[in-house]
């Protein structure tokens, strides 16, 4: 159980958030195939935009002969106010808007449930992410995608008992929150690009005191249709235990996983949100945990979409 316990917080950390938001088609211009586009994040002050993220997941653990399999579907819908952009620093205001999340843990050894719509009913451990909605926290990111800092999150724990603090800052915690965005906006190519050009991302990283993440991922242009720029994206990440982490249960772990995303971005050209994006994950490796040794994989499929409000 506390193997699933510690997965179980690890799946809000491998979650992103990605922005999205749907404009108008308007005609293609052939400028855009001679001369290309100048792929960047380009969001106005005073917009606000609606993202939905569905996430479906399956974690299996090999545990003494045996196969323990965790299915985990989460659905999280955000608020982007954009604030203001200085220097090319664009300043967002995040909402939290809703959380849903069904687990079958261990097939069936324990059922987790949280709706927002109706905390009361959802199980008791998980009650405590009911206190992240309606709040909200700043974020700014560059043009080139880069989370530069968040604010407003170590308000937010602090608000909250010790015991309730420490669960959320393990999924939502300044440290995890700036990876996970990260991972997903630091797309754009910083050059202007034309349809097969492609360009690579570095992102490293640590997740909530927990683990240690480097993913590089290579981006293609593959299409521009109307207004829309169409990514390829094929990348690799590796996972270890951070150093000196915090963590009781993983003081003597060690991490072995490596994985793979693959899958396509539909980009408006104007603004660089992504208007659809469809993300598989797969990991593998193992866990050493208390003298065992835990081969696990991780499969993720991932739906983000979104609209202007």
């Amino acid at each position: 159980m506390k193997h699933a316990i510690v997965w179980r917080s690890l799946v809000f950390l491998l979650i992103t958030y990605l922005p999205a938001h749907a404009l108008p088609p308007k005609m293609e211009s052939p400028v855009h195939q001679i001369q290309g586009i100048p792929l960047k994040f380009n969001l106005k002050p005073g917009e606000k935009y609606l993202f939905s993220s569905t996430v479906e997941q399956n974690i299996t653990q090999e545990m003494m002969g045996q196969r323990v399999t965790t299915q985990q579907n989460i659905v999280s819908d955000y608020i982007y106010d954009v604030q203001a952009t200085t220097n090319g620093i664009t300043t967002i205001n995040i909402i939290f808007k809703a959380i849903k999340m069904d687990a079958n843990v261990a097939g069936g050894m324990q059922q987790l449930h949280f709706d927002s719509d109706d905390p009361e009913g959802s199980t008791n451990e998980l009650k405590v992410m009911n206190n992240l909605i309606g709040k909200s926290f700043l974020m700014e990111i560059d043009e080139a995608g880069s989370v530069k800092r968040i604010e407003g999150l170590g308000e937010i724990m602090a608000s909250m008992n010790e015991e309730h603090a420490e669960f959320l800052k393990q999924s939502f915690g300044d440290s995890t929150m700036m990876h996970n965005l990260n991972q997903i906006t630091n797309i754009y190519p910083n050059k202007t690009v034309v349809t097969g050009d492609n360009w690579t991302k570095q992102f490293s990283g640590s997740l909530a005191g927990m683990l240690h993440s480097t993913a590089t991922s290579e981006f293609t242009l593959s299409e521009i249709k109307s207004n829309i720029a169409v990514l390829t994206v094929n990348g690799k990440m590796a996972l270890s235990k951070l150093e000196n982490t915090s963590i009781p249960i993983l003081q003597g772990a060690e991490f072995d996983l490596q994985g793979t995303q693959t899958g396509t971005l539909e980009v408006d050209i104007d603004s660089g949100l992504p208007v659809l994006s469809q993300i598989k994950q797969n990991v593998n490796g193992s866990l050493s945990i208390q003298g065992m040794q835990v081969p696990m994989t991780i499969a993720s499929n991932m739906t983000i979409t979104g609209k202007k409000m």
